[in-house]
């Protein structure tokens, strides 16, 4: 009778036992794996060391400022936004709107809670104490908006100074500020935004209303405007510019260098001419 045939373990020629060979090849295919992860794990902590995440440029806006700055279902538009957009393309870093109103615009700045300040805001000497401002990048001025019916009584160089004339303008602009120091004898209206106050004056609440010339120039020189018109003569000279906080002044430099660029290459003023196609300038009074 034959003897089952049992299948001994090899043995070298001392007489050891040598090892089984499928038992070795899962060893060398498990060190295999444990030394795949490990170089992935290096490879994934060395790529997260080369290419750290980029910190977004924090952009204060008071979006309620047409053409210069306002919302528009959900978006931010404007001359503002246009220039932020080719500011973070040039910085490399993405722009991150904080949305705010016009009074915490220059506190938000002081206190580093944003980078910076794009909102159509014009440099005083009061917020210079508290802000770095770049170079400007247009130059505006207050006017006078009014019913087209009033033309004769409102456009005189001193029409406005008339006791009881009723005067809008929007809180914390230097609109109030003109009103406040040169208009004493008015009747002065604060309003939230520049929708509130047009309203006013297209209801008769106000007989005039006063803000930055962007806005002026373009609700008067709006196709079917046939109500409102804008009188160009500028009450004020002012330079609209972007405030950075004090201890900054790289960021300044930066934007400043960028500034110039685009007054040489003409790209500030194709960005100011598709937002603002109507300006008249007029030497001031």
């Amino acid at each position: 009778m034959r003897q089952p045939n049992h299948t001994r373990p090899e043995s070298d020629c001392s007489g050891r036992r040598r090892p089984d060979a499928n038992a070795s090849a899962a060893r060398t295919a498990a060190a295999v794996a444990l030394a795949g992860l490990v170089c992935a794990a290096l490879l994934t902590g060395c790529a997260g060391r080369s290419k750290p995440s980029v910190e977004p440029l924090r952009v204060a806006v008071a979006p309620f400022y047409p053409p210069i700055v306002f919302e528009q279902d959900g978006e931010i538009m404007g001359v503002e936004a246009e220039l932020a957009a080719a500011v973070g393309a040039r910085l490399e870093r993405p722009v991150e709107y904080v949305r705010m109103t016009r009074q915490e615009l220059i506190n938000a700045v002081e206190d580093g809670d944003v980078d910076v300040a794009m909102s159509g805001i014009s440099v005083t000497p009061e917020r210079a104490s508290r802000v770095l401002f770049t170079e400007p990048y247009l130059r505006v001025g207050q006017l006078t908006l009014i019913r087209i019916e009033d033309l004769t009584q409102l456009a005189g160089e001193n029409a406005l100074r008339k006791p009881g004339v009723r005067i809008g303008y929007v809180d914390g602009t230097t609109g109030e500020a003109y009103v406040r120091e040169n208009l004493g004898n008015a009747e002065s209206y604060a309003f939230a935004t520049v929708e509130e106050g047009v309203r006013s004056l297209r209801a008769r609440r106000i007989d005039a209303f006063i803000h930055d010339a962007p806005t002026v120039w373009r609700i008067g020189a709006g196709i079917d405007e046939r109500e409102l018109m804008g009188l160009y003569h500028p009450l004020t000279d002012e330079a609209l510019a972007w405030a950075v906080r004090k201890n900054d002044p790289e960021l300044v430099a930066t934007l400043n260098e960028l500034i110039a660029g685009w007054r040489e290459t003409g790209q500030l003023d194709q960005v100011l001419n598709r937002w603002i196609p109507v300006r008249v300038k007029q030497k001031m009074r």
